[in-house]
């Protein structure tokens, strides 16, 4: 609507202005005065004023028309916009409802964090059952395989003194055989927790396989790696091994090989596994060095 009134504005203004312009070139016809250009001009100079207010007037209106276009459009919008839910009373209402749910949120939040701690804790817990041995309570096999090479890479990087040492029982199968499985397995528990409690919190036991064990001395150079060893060696045959009214000798092998520039994983092994065939060679209840 408001497009055609503005067309009908400009329309009305560009006739009023031909038509004044065509009743004064008439009039000048009339009277002769075309044969004067400037006559001409001279004649249109009193409808120019009048032409103008009329195009001022139409753009006016027509500037009034948009505004009032745009008012009426937000006002259309505005009433498109949905009302609010609720009124001033029903605020309130709706404030307990979101802390509610926020509060709901926030405990399902926390039961979650338990959640994941106890699975977390289920999982560190199985991890650790993996590398230990059941019999024993130690380190096991694959516990032990990992923690060699973590050493191994720290010695190669940094050069500390790094010693390897392999213990066998001696005579276990004479042990099983006179007292049976269940006094070998206390004499494999028992000498697990000799060595197990001689050691620092840097050093490392494991059971490595049947009556054998594999220990590692972070910091523990080939002397002092063979002090310690002779003094774990002493104390199990010194304790006496006694169960019910039996009493088991109970004594111990060891085999020791220190980290040297060239090494890997399998010189060491094989160097530390050749002392303790030596120890056993001649006589056992030793502790020999490579």
């Amino acid at each position: 609507m408001e497009t055609k009134w503005m067309r009908f504005l400009e329309m009305s203004a560009q006739a009023f202005v031909l038509t004044n312009i065509w009743r004064s070139a008439s009039a000048m016809v009339v009277n002769g005065a075309m044969t004067e250009p400037l006559g001409l001009l001279q004649a249109l100079e009193p409808f120019a004023i009048p032409a103008a207010v009329l195009a001022v007037i139409s753009s006016v209106a027509a500037v009034q028309i948009r505004l009032r276009g745009q008012r009426k459009l937000r006002k259309a919008l505005h009433k498109e916009r949905p009302e609010p839910v609720s009124s001033a009373h029903e605020l309130p209402s709706l404030i307990y409802h979101n802390e509610q749910l926020i509060a709901e949120l926030q405990n399902q939040v926390r039961e979650l964090n338990k959640e994941k701690e106890r699975l977390i804790h289920l999982l560190q817990e199985k991890s650790a059952r993996l590398r230990q041995d059941p019999l024993t309570g130690v380190s096991n096999r694959l516990a032990y395989e990992e923690q060699l090479h973590q050493e191994f890479q720290r010695w190669k990087r940094f050069g500390n003194p790094l010693t390897f040492l392999i213990w066998d029982i001696d005579h276990f199968k004479q042990i099983n055989d006179r007292h049976g499985h269940d006094i070998g397995d206390e004499v494999l528990r028992e000498v697990a927790r000799q060595l197990n409690s001689r050691l620092r919190s840097t050093d490392f036991v494991a059971r490595y396989g049947g009556e054998e064990f594999a220990m590692l001395l972070p910091g523990a150079d080939i002397e002092a790696a063979l002090q310690l060893a002779e003094q774990i060696r002493h104390h199990i045959a010194e304790s006496g091994f006694r169960y019910g009214e039996a009493h088991i000798p109970v004594t111990i092998s060891c085999g020791l090989a220190s980290f040297q520039p060239g090494d890997c994983l399998e010189s060491v092994f094989k160097r530390a596994d050749q002392a303790l065939y030596q120890a056993k060679k001649t006589g056992r209840n030793s502790c020999w060095v490579s």
